[in-house]
C-alpha cells in the first residue's frame, strides 16, 4: 500500500522554543573546525569525534512538555550510573516511542491522546544525554541498549514509533531480541555510515579530518560498527508489519535513504508526504491518523 499526500496547505502545531536559530551555531562551528583543521587535521578529527557523542538537548519549553508532569506513570531506570526517565499514559498494549539524536521522548506528545483514546498505553523515555535523562554523551549502541531495557521494564511491546537515527537504534534492538508486532519508522537514515558522511558535509569537514573521526569510531566500537548499525541491511531481516514515513522536503535525512529502507522491508507500507520536512511529521495529524488506522484498535490486533 502506498499513500501519496500533499501536506503543504495543512496547519501544523509547532514546538514552542526559545533558542537562537541552529544555523547560527552550526555556521560558527563549521568555521571554527575549518580553521582548526588547517592547524592540525588530526586534532580537529579528535575534536569532531568528541563532539559526535555529545548531542545538544532539545530546546525547552515545547508545546507538549506539560504532558510529562501529567503522566499516568513515571519511573526511573538506572543505566550504569545514569538515570533514565520513563513516562506512560493509558492502559492497554504498549506503544513505545524512540526519539532521534538530540531529540526527546516528548517529541511524540501529539501521539499520546489519540493512542490512549484508541486503547493503547504510550511509553516514552529520554535516552542518555537527551531530554531529562542524565549524562553528557552517548552513542547508538547505548541508545539501542536503553531502548531494549525500557521495553523489558514495561512488558510486551505491541508497537514502536521511531524517528530518524532512533530507527537505527530500534532496528539494532530488534536484531538483538526485541519483538514488537508493529513498527513505524519516521524518516529513517540508511545507516551510521551515511549519518557520519552527512555530519561531515554539515560541518564542512575535509576528507582527512573525517577519516580521523571514522578511525576513532572503529577503535572504540570495532570495525564491524558500520555493519552493526547498517539499517539498510538490518531492514532486510525485519518481519514486523510496519510503516515508513518519507517527506520529499526532508533536508536532514535524504528521502532516497528512507526509500532504500522501504525497498528492503518486506512487510512495510509507505506514506509519502510533502512540506513536513524532518520534524513536523512528528506532530502531523495526517501522519498520526494514518498510523492509527494502520494499527487499528487493540481488540482488532489481538
Amino acid at each position: 500500500m502506498t499513500s501519496q499526500l500533499n501536506t503543504q496547505s495543512e496547519i501544523f502545531q509547532r514546538p514552542l522554543t526559545q533558542n537562537a536559530p541552529k544555523s547560527v551555531g552550526l555556521s560558527a562551528t563549521r568555521l571554527a573546525l575549518q580553521l582548526y583543521s588547517r592547524v592540525s587535521p588530526r586534532k580537529a578529527g579528535h575534536l569532531v569525534n568528541r563532539m559526535a557523542f555529545r548531542p545538544s538537548r532539545l530546546p525547552m519549553p515545547i508545546r507538549y512538555e506539560y504532558l510529562l508532569d501529567n503522566a499516568d506513570s513515571y519511573t526511573q531506570l538506572q543505566h550504569g550510573s545514569r538515570t533514565i526517565p520513563v513516562y506512560s499514559w493509558g492502559q492497554g498494549p504498549v506503544v513505545l516511542g524512540v526519539h532521534g539524536w538530540a531529540g526527546a521522548g516528548i517529541q511524540f506528545g501529539a501521539w499520546i491522546h489519540p493512542l490512549v483514546e484508541a486503547g493503547y498505553r504510550v511509553v516514552l523515555f529520554d535516552a542518555p544525554a537527551h531530554g531529562r535523562a542524565q549524562g553528557e554523551s552517548t552513542d547508538l549502541f547505548e541508545m539501542s541498549e536503553v531502548t531494549a531495557k525500557v521495553a523489558a521494564s514495561v512488558g510486551r511491546i505491541h508497537g514502536v514509533l521511531a524517528h530518524s537515527i532512533g530507527c537505527i537504534a530500534v532496528a539494532r534492538a530488534i536484531a538483538d531480541g526485541l519483538q514488537p508486532n508493529y513498527l513505524v519508522m519516521l524518516a529513517p537514515p540508511v545507516g551510521l555510515t551515511a549519518v557520519m558522511n552527512n555530519l561531515g558535509q554539515q560541518l564542512g569537514l575535509s576528507e582527512e579530518v573525517l577519516a580521523v573521526h571514522l578511525q576513532l569510531m572503529e577503535e572504540r566500537f570495532g570495525k564491524s560498527v558500520w555493519e552493526q548499525m547498517n539499517l539498510e541491511a538490518l531492514s532486510r531481516s525485519l518481519t514486523q508489519r510496519g510503516l515508513i514515513v518519507i517527506d520529499e522536503d526532508d533536508t536532514s535525512i535524504s528521502p532516497d535513504e528512507s526509500e532504500r529502507i522501504y525497498n528492503n522491508w518486506e512487510n512495510a507500507d509507505v506514506l509519502r508526504t510533502r512540506g513536513l520536512g524532518h520534524h513536523r511529521m512528528l506532530w502531523s495529524p495526517m501522519v498520526v491518523e494514518t498510523v492509527l488506522r494502520d494499527l487499528g484498535r487493540p481488540v482488532d490486533t489481538v
